[in-house]
C-alpha cells in the first residue's frame, strides 16, 4: 500500500459555519480537511477517498449522524474508520450510549473547545494510523509466511554456535522426509555426511555477513542428497536458504565422469564431421595413432585409412550418416609412423540438438592389446586358482587354531575354576572375607574368559559358514525371541512390535542378529525406570530396513564408528557387562547377506540400531 503524504479528516455537518470553525481548529501541515453537508454526500466522499477520521454531526435533516455511522460500520471497507460525534444537545446517558453502539469513538460537545478538540483528534488519528500500520504489517507477515511455507527450498534459522535449527519451513519434509517437529532443535550436523559436517563446523566459526556453500546430506531414508546453501548472518543467527541441487550434481558428475572416461580411455574415441574432418581427439587416439590432438584436428579421417580401404571406409561413413550403427567391425588403420594396424571399431551418428548438425562418433582399439589382455586374464585365472588353494590351506589352519582355542584354552580355565571351588569348600573355615572376595574375582574372570572364547569362536565361524537362504518369517522370529527374553529378563521391559517384513536369508544367522540387538536394547535400557524397546521395519526402493530402538543410556554419535568393531565398547564393565563381540557378529552376518548396519543415538536418550537386507527378487 503506497504511503500517503497527508491524513484525511472528513467533517460532516449541515451547517457551513460549524464546518468552517472546525477547519480553523484542526488545520495543520500534514492534514487534508474534507467536508460534507449531508449524509449522502459524506458516504460518497468516504467511498471515493481514503479517510482517516470522521467528525459527524448528530442532528442533520434527512439522514442523521447515527444512520450515517450505521451504514459506514456495516461496510467492510469503511468499518475501521474512527468516528467522533459532534452534538450541541442531548447529553443524556442513553443518547451517548446509542452513539457508541453505532460505532462512535468519542463525543465533541458544542460549543467546541479548541484544545480539547485538537487533543482528541490527534490521539484518535495516531491510534488509527498505528492500527492501519499494524494491519498492513500483519498482512505482510501472512504473505511472507505463505511464501516461506510454500517455497520449494528449505528456509530456516540456525544458531551458528550450536548449529541447531530454531525454525524451518515445510520444504524440509518434501526434500528430506523429516517433519518440521522432527528437525526443530536438532543439529544440522546430524543430517550432513561426516566430511561436510567438519566443513560446516569450520564455517560456523567464521565472522561473515553472508555465506554460500554446498553440502551432502542424508534424507530420512539415508539416501544422499546435495543442497546449495545461501546464508545471511544477522543478530547472531543464520538466516538460511537451502536448494536441492541433487539432480544437477548427478548430471554434472555423469558428464564429468563421461568426459574423464573419454579423455583418459585407452581406446581411441573421436568425432568427425560428415566430410571426414576430425573435430575431437582423446588421449587413447594419441597413444594408438601417434598424432597429438593439435595435429589430429587439422586432419581428416581418410588420413588414418589405408589407400586400399578408402572406398570401403567412405561407404561405411555414408551408411552411418543415414542412421546405421556399427557395433564391432574389424578393419585396419595407419599410424603416424606409417604402420598398418588392426583395430575393432564402433560408430554412430550424433545430431546437435541446437544446430541440427551431424557428426560421427567413433571408438577404436588395438586388437594386439586385446590379445595381451586375454593372456593376462589367463594368468590371473591361474593365480586365482593358486590363491584359492592357499586359502583352503589357511582355512584348515584356522580350523585347527579354533580347535586349539576351544579345547586347549578351556582346560586351564576349568582347572582355575575347579581349584578355586575346592579352596572355597575345603578351606571355608580358614578364609576371611577378603580371600573369599578374591576367589570370587578369579572365578568371575575365568567365566568371562570362557564367554569371550565362545564369542570369538562364533565370530570366526561366521566367515566360513555358507549361507542357507530361505524365506524368513521375521515377525514370528522376533516374537519368539521377545517371549524368551521376557522369561529370563531381570527387569520388566515394555516391548513394542511394529510391522516386520519377511526377508530372504539364513534363518539361524538372522535369528542371532535379532537376539544380539534385542538383548543389547534390554541391557542398555535396564537403568531407565520405564524401559521400552521397539522392533519394526520399513522398505525403500531396493532394501528392507529393520530397526531396534530403546530408551536407554544411548551413546555419543562421535564414536558411532567404533560400535561394530571387535572388542570395541562404549561403556565400561562396571556399567554394563559384555565382551564387545555381539555387534561385530551382527555386522558380519548382515554384510554377508549383502546388507548394511548403522546406528543413531544420544547420551541418556536411547539408541536405534538399523540393518538392511536386499529385497527379494520377484
Amino acid at each position: 500500500m503506497p504511503k500517503k503524504d497527508k491524513v484525511n479528516i472528513l467533517i460532516v455537518d449541515d451547517k457551513v459555519n460549524n464546518i468552517f470553525a472546525l477547519e480553523q481548529m484542526l488545520f495543520k501541515p500534514g492534514r487534508c480537511i474534507l467536508s460534507a453537508t449531508n449524509g449522502n454526500e459524506a458516504l460518497r466522499t468516504v467511498l471515493n477517498k481514503d479517510i482517516d477520521l470522521i467528525i459527524l454531526d448528530v442532528q442533520m435533516p434527512e439522514m442523521d449522524g447515527f444512520e450515517v455511522a450505521q451504514i459506514l460500520k456495516s461496510n467492510k471497507r469503511t468499518r475501521e474508520i474512527p468516528i467522533i460525534f459532534a452534538s450541541a444537545e442531548k447529553k443524556e446517558h442513553h443518547f451517548m450510549m446509542k452513539g457508541f453502539e453505532e460505532g462512535a469513538i468519542d463525543y465533541l460537545y458544542k460549543p467546541l473547545n479548541r484544545e480539547l478538540t485538537e487533543a482528541k483528534v490527534s490521539v484518535l488519528l495516531e491510534l488509527h494510523l498505528q492500527k492501519k500500520k499494524l494491519l498492513e504489517n500483519n498482512l505482510a507477515l501472512e504473505k511472507f509466511a505463505l511464501l516461506i511455507n510454500n517455497s520449494a527450498d528449505i528456509i530456516c534459522i540456525i544458531n551458528p554456535e550450536t548449529l541447531k535449527f530454531e525454525e524451518v519451513n515445510q520444504a524440509i519434509q518434501s526434500l528430506l522426509g523429516y517433519t518440521v517437529e522432527e528437525v526443530k532443535d536438532t543439529s544440522l550436523l546430524l543430517y550432513l555426511t561426516e566430511d561436510y559436517g567438519q566443513r560446516v563446523q569450520k564455517l560456523s566459526k567464521q565472522v561473515s555477513d553472508s555465506l554460500s556453500f554446498e553440502t551432502k546430506v542424508y534424507d530420512k531414508d539415508r539416501r544422499i542428497k546435495w543442497l546449495h546453501w545461501n546464508i545471511v548472518s544477522k543478530n547472531g543467527l543464520w538466516f538460511a536458504n537451502a536448494r536441492d541441487i541433487t539432480e544437477a550434481k548427478e548430471v554434472e558428475e555423469i558428464k564429468s565422469y563421461l568426459a574423464t572416461v573419454v579423455k583418459q580411455s585407452n581406446d581411441a574415441i573421436y568425432l568427425h564431421s560428415p566430410d571426414g574432418q576430425i573435430i575431437s581427439w582423446n588421449t587413447g587416439a594419441e597413444q594408438i595413432y601417434g598424432f597429438s590432438e593439435a595435429e589430429a584436428l587439422g586432419m581428416k579421417i581418410w588420413n588414418l585409412v589405408p589407400d586400399f580401404l578408402l572406398s570401403e571406409a567412405q561407404e561405411i561413413v555414408e551408411s552411418i550418416l543415414e542412421g546405421s550403427q556399427i557395433q564391432a567391425l574389424e578393419t585396419k588403420r595407419v599410424t603416424k609412423c606409417g604402420e598398418v594396424i588392426d583395430v575393432v571399431f564402433a560408430a554412430s551418428v550424433l545430431t546437435d540438438s541446437d544446430s541440427n548438425l551431424k557428426s560421427v562418433a567413433i571408438t577404436e582399439r588395438n586388437i594386439t592389446a586385446q590379445k595381451k589382455s586375454e593372456r593376462e586374464i589367463k594368468q590371473l585365472n591361474t593365480d586365482l586358482k593358486r590363491n584359492v588353494a592357499q586359502l583352503e590351506i589357511t582355512n584348515k589352519e584356522l580350523e585347527s587354531f579354533s580347535y586349539s582355542v576351544s579345547h586347549d584354552l578351556r582346560a586351564p580355565l576349568r582347572a582355575i575354576n575347579g581349584y578355586a571351588n575346592i579352596i572355597r569348600e575345603d578351606y571355608k573355615d580358614h578364609l576371611d572375607d577378603e580371600l573369599r572376595r578374591l576367589l570370587e574375582i578369579i572365578q568371575n574372570n575365568a567365566k568371562k574368559m570362557g564367554t569371550l572364547i565362545d564369542d570369538l569362536l562364533a565370530f570366526s565361524k561366521l566367515g566360513r559358514k555358507e549361507l542357507v537362504k530361505s524365506t524368513v518369517n521375521t515377525a514370528g522370529m522376533v516374537k519368539q525371541i521377545i517371549s524368551e527374553t521376557e522369561t529370563s529378563a531381570k527387569h520388566r521391559v515394555n516391548f513394542v512390535i511394529g510391522k516386520l517384513i519377511s526377508a530372504e536369508g539364513d534363518y539361524t544367522l538372522l535369528n542371532q542378529v535379532f537376539i544380539n540387538l534385542v538383548s543389547n536394547a534390554v541391557k542398555y535400557s535396564s537403568k531407565n525406570e520405564n524401559p521400552r524397546v521397539e522392533v519394526s521395519s520399513y522398505t525403500t526402493d531396493d532394501e528392507i530396513i529393520y530397526y531396534i530402538k530403546d530408551n536407554g543410556t544411548g551413546f555419543n554419535m562421535d564414536y558411532a564408528h567404533k560400535l561394530f568393531g571387535v572388542f570395541q565398547r562404549l561403556h565400561s564393565d562396571q556399567d554394563f557387562e559384555g565382551t564387545g563381540v555381539g555387534l561385530a557378529i551382527v555386522q558380519r552376518v548382515i554384510v554377508k547377506h549383502g546388507g548394511r548396519v548403522w546406528a543413531e543415538g544420544e547420551l541418556n536418550k536411547g539408541a536405534t540400531f538399523y540393518f538392511s537386507l536386499p529385497k527379494p527378487v520377484s
